[in-house]
Formats: C-alpha cells, structure tokens, sequence
C-alpha cells in the first residue's frame, strides 16, 4: 500500500519528502493504532490506511510546520484506527461456526477431534476466526474476502496465511494435527 501513497504523489522531491515522513512516523503511527485496536495487523493497516490519506492531501500539508505536521499525523492516525475498531465493533462479535465444517474435517476424523478443531478456532482472536469462516465455510477467494474486510489482497493472503499458521499451532499442541 506504500507504492499506492507514492503513486498519489507526482513530484519526485515531494516522494521523498513523504517516504522521508513516512519512515519518521511509521513507528508512532503503529504504536497509536496498536493502543486504540490491540492488534498488530490492524495497526498496521489503519497506520498505512491513514498514510494514504496523507499522501492524498499531501500537496496541501508539505508546508505545514513540523510540530503541525506531525500533530496532523497523530490526529490523522487516531482518528482511523478509532473509525476502524468502530467497524469492528459493528460487525457480529463471533464469527458464526458451522457445526458440520465440512470443508476443514474430513470423514476421517472423529467426533472427538472435530470437536477439538472447533474449540481451537474459538480461541483464535476474532480476526482470525473471521478470515478463516470467510475462506473456509463461504469459499471466498482472496479478492473477496480483501473486499469484504476493506484490505489489500496481500493483506487478505497475509492473514489468512497467519490465522492458518496459529489454527495448525493449536491444532499440533492437542496432537489432532501433525505436518
């Protein structure tokens, strides 16, 4: 999403001066979203999300003196990660599981295991549980599901990769699961 800000920015002295801004306030940036979304991935979206706004309006904020510059920063990145949880917060709280996952077991299975896939995907965080039900039990590809969740595809790929990751984890320590 960095190259979408720079492609939003046509001249080369105004690009260097915003990755020059970028790389001074991509950690700040990070560590407010974390404080409002206590997510390290959805921080990072809102942080690249606000980033692009910035890159949107940068023609008219490059000449803004440093301390407003970086309080344009600060609010800018507040208010995106706070419209974000918000969204969040809208959305159904628990992904809803399909008893059968039919997709995720197979016949081979037992009860006693598909059980245990069950509760280990309850206690995935509700990103994860979300990225997994859109892939799994609605089949959406990856363009759907970045869509859906307003990411990137890379985003959607990263996350589904990540949730897939900790679901195998879960999956190894019950000994249900083994590569």
């Amino acid at each position: 999403m960095f190259a979408a800000c720079m492609a939003l920015i046509d001249d080369e002295e105004d690009k260097k001066s915003f990755a020059g801004l970028y790389s001074k306030y991509e950690t700040t940036a990070i560590s407010i979203a974390l404080k409002i979304l206590k997510n390290q991935e959805s921080a990072e979206d809102a942080c690249l999300e606000a980033f692009l706004s910035i890159a949107k309006c940068f023609e008219k904020i490059k000449n803004l003196e440093p301390h407003k510059l970086e309080r344009y920063i600060v609010v800018t990145v507040k208010n995106t990660s706070i419209n974000m949880f918000n969204e969040e917060k809208r959305r159904v709280k628990t992904v809803p599981l399909d008893d059968n996952f039919s997709d995720l077991t197979d016949e081979s299975l037992s009860s006693k295991d598909h059980t245990e896939i069950v509760r280990c995907i309850k206690e995935l965080s509700y990103t994860d549980q979300e990225i997994l039900y859109l892939r799994i039990n609605c089949g959406l590809k990856y363009s759907e599901i970045a869509d859906s969740l307003h990411i990137s595809n890379a985003a959607a790929r990263k996350r589904l990769q990540s949730a897939k990751e900790k679901l195998v984890t879960l999956l190894e320590k019950e000994g249900i699961y083994h590569e």
